[in-house]
């Protein structure tokens, strides 16, 4: 055991640096930090105390080999075990837990979908892997007992360190500006809250003031208001308002956490070549630099939870935490069983650090992408907002929801299972006291001079709605009406002199790309479906289509078509789609259903829709999660099946 305490520090070094690198290199983005190392050591130092007495009697096994081999070349007593035993046997038995969850994760799905683990194959892998160390420790534990231990231990954690503390995860050369703006090119803000919905928000008619900021920024900026989110999934959205195309063009979705940013290049990528600085700021995980979301940005803070988080070792802690939180109640933490690890920070972290690049001294104009997600599910309202918009309650539902403890579900009852009207009332409410909270936040943040003193064109829009019972759906897994229109304002810089107000017609997520880069003065690429909303109103009876392919089954995926004052929704695919048919002249929520009554126009659109998507020939692939996608989007509340899917 004496030799397994020497062992433990240089094991754990060593193990750290490598995650630590391995970390950096996934999320070369992001500046060197020596508190990344130093939390992953804490971490590996609990798995290397874990590992102390399996390692105790495989050092005594490796020991027996040694000695043979000492024996045959009288190098060594064979009394004396070689600190190489103890060495490897600690480092293979702290880091094979590690290694055989990260083989089984890739066997897992979104929504906690571990069907594909009953296969033979992912165990037959970890065997492979706990063979692999076996063998590596059998043939090393000769050869390294020659070397002295402590020359060993420096060979290790010299390097170990130097790598954990400053190596850094890449070191290919960034993506320059290949040109130099033109003068007078104004800054260009996008500021998305996430899950906002334009029927909660006092410009949109709303009785309650939620927004008196936003409501003042309306009156010197374009306020479109018929606006429709492109997705009702976050990544999907954000991807369509920065590459200016549908989901089924640029391919990200639910279970595909990821698109190409070199077939279908962001207005990021556009801007920098164009001149421009370029930074991202988001407040949820899910718009993490993996998914292609930081292609063409010279900045992109999405570091939302302790940097620990990013690690391997800490990976297997958090899935540990979930399993055991099937068995211990109290270990629920409604629905989010997480410690120290959430998915998400607050506006106040995200817009403090755009403010701060802003300000930074640098002539060239800037784009700024700043994502909010503070009025996301679980609706957890301070006490402000809460004096001001929350009525008295006394029913199970908090701003869970359906992942409350506190809400106790019937047997058989479907996920989404229609509340009371109180407890939907007091939804809302939490909804309505975060929506005034974030409100404010951004009212101080556009307010700052770096901001609104230059010469700067903002464009406020979400990346979705929310539903609070509205035709029996909650959330945000449909395209109802209150989930898929949203906000959208545009308040030209101060120099253009061009008209405000309320501007009808309906506007999508597509539009944003388009509109900001006329903005900058840059060419509109072809491949963006979107209108640039600057030069007129969008046209009079524009189609718009809504695409929520972010479903684990494309059964029950649905996509709209908008053409006049019809809605049409398919849902599914092929020859068993069903489709629904909505007037919303007559019914502005869309809730009734008058397919039935119409189905002239139910023909007509189905053939639009489909026509419309053949125009970028929508991809077809598979709809199995990407690996790891499944914790932080359950985490965030994606991945639970939806009604349908009950």
């Amino acid at each position: 055991m004496r030799l397994l305490l020497k062992s433990l520090p240089v094991v754990v070094l060593l193990v750290a640096a490598v995650d630590t690198v391995l970390v950096r290199r996934g999320l070369a983005h992001r500046p060197v930090a020596a508190a990344l190392y130093g939390e992953s050591v804490l971490i590996w130092l609990c798995f290397g105390l874990l590992a102390l007495l399996p390692a105790l009697l495989t050092a005594r096994l490796l020991a027996r080999r040694a000695a043979r081999s000492a024996t045959r070349s009288a190098t060594r007593s064979a009394s004396m075990p070689p600190w190489s035993c103890s060495a490897l046997a600690l480092l293979c038995w702290t880091i094979v837990p590690v290694l055989a969850h990260a083989v089984l994760e890739r066997y897992t799905s979104v929504g906690a979908d571990v069907s594909g683990l009953a296969r033979a194959r992912p165990w037959f892998e970890v065997a492979g892997v706990v063979l692999a160390l076996a063998l590596f420790a059998w043939l090393l534990v000769a050869p390294l007992a020659r070397v002295p231990g402590r020359i060993a231990a420096a060979v290790v954690t010299v390097p170990a360190l130097l790598a954990g503390l400053c190596l850094p995860g890449s070191f290919d050369g960034d993506l320059r500006a290949g040109a130099t703006a033109p003068a007078g090119a104004p800054n260009l803000l996008l500021l998305v809250w996430d899950t906002a919905r334009a029927f909660s928000l006092s410009p949109w008619g709303y009785e309650r003031e939620t927004a008196p900021h936003l409501a003042r920024f309306a009156e010197d900026a374009l306020l479109f208001e018929e606006a429709r989110s492109v997705s009702c999934f976050t990544l999907t959205s954000h991807v369509s308002m920065l590459t200016g195309t549908y989901p089924s063009h640029h391919g990200a979705r639910l279970t595909r956490m990821t698109y190409d940013p070199r077939a279908t290049p962001s207005i990021a990528r556009i801007l920098r070549a164009a001149g421009y600085r370029t930074g991202g700021f988001v407040g949820t995980g899910v718009l993490r630099a993996r998914t292609g979301m930081a292609d063409g940005f010279e900045t992109y803070d999405d570091r939302v939870d302790p940097r620990v988080c990013d690690t391997r070792a800490w990976k297997l802690v958090h899935d540990v935490q979930v399993v055991l939180a099937k068995f211990v109640p109290a270990l629920r933490g409604n629905g989010n069983p997480h410690w120290i690890e959430d998915f998400q920070r607050p506006a106040d972290e995200v817009l403090d650090a755009a403010l701060a690049w802003i300000a930074v001294d640098d002539p060239r104009p800037w784009f700024c992408l700043v994502n909010l997600y503070d009025v996301h599910l679980p609706y957890l309202p301070g006490a402000d907002g809460r004096a001001r918009f929350v009525r008295p309650y006394d029913g199970p539902i908090d701003g869970y929801l359906f992942r409350s403890d506190a809400y106790e579900r019937a047997p058989g009852v479907p996920y989404g299972a229609r509340l009371t009207m109180e407890d939907e009332r007091h939804l809302s409410d939490l909804y309505d006291a975060e929506m005034w909270a974030l409100d404010e936040r951004v009212g101080r943040f556009l307010a700052e001079p770096v901001v609104a003193g230059g010469h700067t064109a903002v464009l406020i829009t979400s990346d979705h709605g929310e539903a609070f019972g509205e035709g029996g759906v909650y959330e945000h897994n449909d395209i109802t009406e209150p989930q898929v229109r949203v906000p959208f304002l545009l308040k030209l810089p101060s120099s253009d002199a061009r008209a405000v107000g309320r501007v009808p017609g309906r506007v999508s997520g597509v539009d944003v790309a388009p509109t900001l880069l006329a903005l900058a003065g840059v060419p509109v690429p072809e491949h963006m479906t979107g209108l640039a909303l600057t030069a007129e109103p969008p046209p009079e009876g524009r189609v718009v289509i809504v695409e929520d392919r972010d479903k684990l089954s494309q059964a029950h995926a649905h996509y709209a078509v908008y053409d006049g004052r019809w809605k049409l929704v398919r849902t599914g695919v092929g020859a068993t789609a069903r489709f629904s048919l909505f007037d919303l002249e007559a019914d502005p929520g869309g809730l009734v259903d008058v397919a039935p009554e119409h189905p002239g126009p139910v023909d007509e659109l189905a053939e639009l829709l489909t026509r419309t998507q053949s125009a970028w020939g929508g991809e077809r692939e598979g709809w199995r999660a990407a690996p790891g996608a499944a914790a932080h989007l359950k985490a965030l509340g994606y991945g639970g099946a939806s009604r349908e899917e009950e």
